[in-house]
């Protein structure tokens, strides 16, 4: 493609938000840039066609590009962690994953200026690839990295830290029972947010941890619409025959989502108590 027809499309891009797709790498990574003022449609679908052969340089640039808060880039906060987002999908698709990838990944989780949704990604991020990485030392410390997120109380960072958590059971040195008993606390524990605690729920009813039973009987009728949902759910997962009264009581809700989750439960007690 010709410098004078790449500057063509992309001012269409910024104006109309045409896509622009492109072969050469290059062409794409000075619109995930923001240096041609590509509009946000066409810069997150340059991140997603970034190929799986960038050279190092390119890394290197994008490294630049994913450290940037909120305010050093014309794309609002929740489109720029979009398209940082494509972005890492894209480094992580490499025929060569970068080794330093989870490196810049750890660096940005705990960099606090950046956006709470960025440092989320990140954490989601550094679980999926942490059984490709191939440094022991490097894995110690995204481990130490999921750890700390679980500890962080409010928002959603410490229920996508115990996702992460839960979808490595069993691989290394990641313990069912550890991880149980934490998302157990985080439904106990006052300090922790409605976030957490709808992600813990469910994540002990996953790992079957009954003795979050009591707290999520008492949670299906005293908290929050999501939390309750949660709850109930738990419910199904993990209680008997004793929790379908507590939960009929909500079926006749006017509130079609507490009712639902009711029903679900119920039926899921049911088909336990048929082919237990």
């Amino acid at each position: 493609m010709s410098k004078g027809m790449f500057i063509i499309i992309t001012v269409l891009s910024a104006i109309w938000g045409i896509s622009v797709v492109c072969a050469d790498p290059s062409a794409n990574l000075t619109i995930i840039l923001g240096a041609s003022e590509a509009a946000f449609p066409a810069r997150i679908e340059a991140a997603r066609m970034l190929g799986k052969t960038l050279s190092k340089e390119e890394i290197t640039a994008l490294y630049g590009f994913l450290d940037r808060k909120a305010g050093e880039d014309p794309a609002q906060p929740g489109e720029l962690c979009a398209i940082k987002n494509d972005v890492v999908n894209s480094l992580k698709m490499q025929q060569v994953m970068p080794p330093d990838l989870a490196g810049h990944l750890i660096a940005m989780y705990g960099d606090r200026s950046h956006e709470e949704s960025w440092r989320d990604y990140c954490v989601q991020h550094l679980g999926d690839i942490y059984t490709t990485v191939g440094d022991a030392s490097i894995r110690e410390k995204v481990l130490r990295v999921l750890w700390s997120a679980v500890d962080e109380r409010q928002g959603s960072i410490p229920g996508t830290g115990l996702i992460a958590l839960f979808n490595l059971c069993g691989q290394g040195p990641v313990d069912r029972t550890r991880v149980a008993a934490k998302a157990l606390s985080m439904v106990r524990s006052p300090a922790y947010g409605e976030p957490a605690k709808i992600t813990a729920l469910q994540i002990c009813a996953d790992l079957g941890e009954q003795s979050v039973l009591p707290d999520a009987r008492k949670l299906a009728v005293n908290g929050s619409v999501p939390v309750r949902i949660s709850a109930m759910a738990s419910l199904g997962a993990l209680g008997d025959k004793s929790d379908e009264d507590l939960m009929r009581t909500t079926v006749t809700s006017t509130d079609i989502r507490l009712k639902t989750a009711a029903q679900v439960a119920i039926k899921k007690i049911n088909a336990k108590i048929i082919h237990p």
